[in-house]
């Protein structure tokens, strides 16, 4: 059996069908109408989310960085050594390790 034999053929071209009454048809109109549908409402949104995003970046400014603070080493010296808890845990009793 060759292979062409088994394959039916198709009629494409550009004027209506011959049939246009059989289901087949009808569903395919209306499945194209839908494709339609969601393709233009997905464009629509796509086209909305493009506008608020160039809206968004054309507000945008930049802000001014901070000053550098430059801490020396005397400021870095004073605030390990002269902290609060540290000064505490010194005034704490001391534990006594006993052997067992």
């Amino acid at each position: 059996m060759l292979v062409e034999s088994t394959i039916e053929t198709a009629d494409v071209s550009l004027a209506a069908p011959p049939v246009a009454k059989s289901p087949l048809v009808a569903g395919l109109r209306s499945g194209w109408f839908l494709g339609k549908l969601v393709l233009t409402g997905l464009l629509i949104t796509y086209l909305v989310g493009w506008v608020q995003d160039f809206q968004r970046v054309r507000r945008l400014e930049a802000e001014p960085t901070p000053p550098p603070k430059i801490t020396t080493k005397q400021e870095a010296w004073q605030r390990i050594y002269n902290h609060p808890v540290r000064q505490s845990v010194g005034t704490l009793p001391r534990r006594t390790s006993s052997a067992i």
